[in-house]
């Protein structure tokens, strides 16, 4: 090896070791923290993620009608439901809004049951708010309002992620 190579291994290894330091002390990141929102429920009650704060997790999952990919996830939410009490999470379904009506949607969940809370985003102002560029799109928020999981599928635990 010559001299050339030897100084360039050198600081590749400086650079990885000073790196590894930095971020070994870094503090770790505050948990990020679900905005709040208040939508109507298809029954016309207001629901809102607060109301859920320091008593159990929720469980969101942003959808549509259209979206066959929702259809394809809906029975495992169900089944997430059946298995996981209400008392130990809270699970809401938003409508997106977006290519959506309320009268569809109404229509959409009496096809389609689900043993869940069902919300309209009239708008898509609660789904712009939280990033949402897919559908379906899961937020796994914490008893004390953290999310702790955001993506297009079901987590294949959800509660370890919320204990």
């Amino acid at each position: 090896m010559n001299l050339k190579t030897i100084k360039k291994l050198a600081m590749f290894f400086l650079s990885a070791t000073l790196l590894t330091t930095v971020v070994f002390y870094l503090p770790a990141r505050a948990a990020e923290q679900a905005p709040d929102f208040t939508l109507p429920s298809l029954n016309g009650t207001m629901v809102s993620l607060n109301q859920f704060k320091g008593q159990k997790p929720v469980l969101v999952e942003f959808f549509a009608t259209w979206c066959h990919f929702c259809r394809a996830i809906h029975p495992q939410i169900v089944k997430l439901r059946e298995s996981v009490p209400e008392s130990k999470l809270a699970i809401v379904a938003i409508d997106v809004g977006s290519g959506d009506s309320l009268e569809r949607v109404k229509l959409y969940v009496k096809n389609h049951p689900s043993p869940f809370t069902v919300l309209y985003d009239k708008g898509s102002i609660v789904t712009r708010t939280y990033g949402v560029e897919g559908i379906p799109h899961i937020v796994l928020v914490d008893k004390n309002g953290n999310i702790k999981y955001q993506g297009s599928e079901l987590p294949s635990d959800p509660m370890s992620l919320v204990q």
